[in-house]
């Protein structure tokens, strides 16, 4: 008869309890979740470490092919409750065009995007910095990629970490608030880019960013 338990058990027992006392009021199913997504990309850090098991998945902790490691950043609509805006402390920094969509999702009676970027304002700091949206490897990174096109809102000089990507259907350089030029950038790569969260986008609205 045995009367130890098993390593396995312990540290069960311990990332239990460890959640109770930093997820108390979420259930036990969205606990275990979350417990074994942290273990599974960093379990030392995880174990040994103080913080939350949300702050330990970044792109550097996931496993290869999965989305958050694809180089790409993650659409607004995905950290945003499904708003196609930029988010707090972003703005409008450039823009590219997908010239052949074939989608289901935003802009398909079109056929082609326009996809922005909102990049951090200078001297705003993005919660918890860079990391894969939602949490989650299966999703795009967000606030990691230093880059810009540049043809929006030139008055700002600096170069800073792209938060999300917004898709609208109608040229941004004809779309009054955006403050973009009509200098043209192309990548059909991104035509195959989906978030579920732009399925339900029926139009794009002028103004502001997005719809």
């Amino acid at each position: 008869m045995r009367t130890g338990r098993s390593l396995t058990q312990r540290m069960a027992d311990s990332l239990g309890g460890a959640l109770d006392r930093r997820l108390s009021r979420r259930s036990a199913l969205a606990r275990a979740a979350v417990a074994g997504s942290a273990f599974a990309v960093a379990p030392v850090r995880y174990l040994v470490r103080p913080g939350t098991a949300w702050a330990v998945i970044s792109p550097g902790r996931c496993p290869p092919g999965t989305s958050c490691t694809d180089g790409y950043t993650a659409f607004c609509c995905e950290i945003e409750h499904g708003k196609n805006v930029c988010p707090s402390g972003s703005y409008v920094a450039g823009w590219w065009k997908c010239t052949n969509y074939k989608g289901h999702g935003l802009c398909h009676a079109e056929g082609v995007r326009y996809i922005l970027d909102c990049n951090r304002i200078p001297g705003h700091a993005y919660p918890g910095g860079c990391q894969c949206a939602n949490h989650d490897c299966r999703h795009r990174r967000v606030a990691c990629n230093q880059f810009r096109y540049g043809q929006c809102n030139t008055h700002v000089a600096a170069t800073t970490e792209v938060v999300c990507r917004l898709v609208i259907c109608q040229h941004p350089a004809t779309v009054s608030g955006l403050g973009c030029n009509a200098t043209e950038m192309i990548d059909d790569n991104t035509c195959q880019h989906e978030a579920g969260c732009l399925e339900g986008l029926a139009v794009a609205l002028p103004g502001g960013g997005g719809a």
